[in-house]
């Protein structure tokens, strides 16, 4: 979460991690904000595939990168939590 006070430094910071995460790969990318606690925020980005995001990671992600995410982490009261989702697809 991110205090009110960190509030629009925060989105500044986060409008940085989108350019950096469209400029290593991703095709789109939002951010939410919970409407039930302003303090939670979402980010959520598509790659092409597993392997492009992994690349994000591994030789994409410059250190100003690393520099402009360890900057948008600071404002928030606890790292953040990391999930990976992927299409459902059923056997037919």
């Amino acid at each position: 979460s991110v205090s009110a006070e960190h509030a629009d430094e925060f989105l500044a910071a986060m409008e940085r991690v989108r350019r950096s995460r469209q400029r290593t790969g991703a095709t789109r990318w939002v951010l939410y904000q919970d409407g039930a606690d302003p303090r939670r925020f979402l980010e959520a980005y598509l790659v092409p595939s597993w392997q492009a995001h992994l690349r994000q990671h591994a030789g994409r992600l410059t250190g100003a990168d690393q520099e402009i995410e360890a900057a948008a982490i600071a404002l928030a009261d606890a790292p953040p939590e990391v999930a990976h989702l992927f299409p459902a697809h059923r056997d037919r």
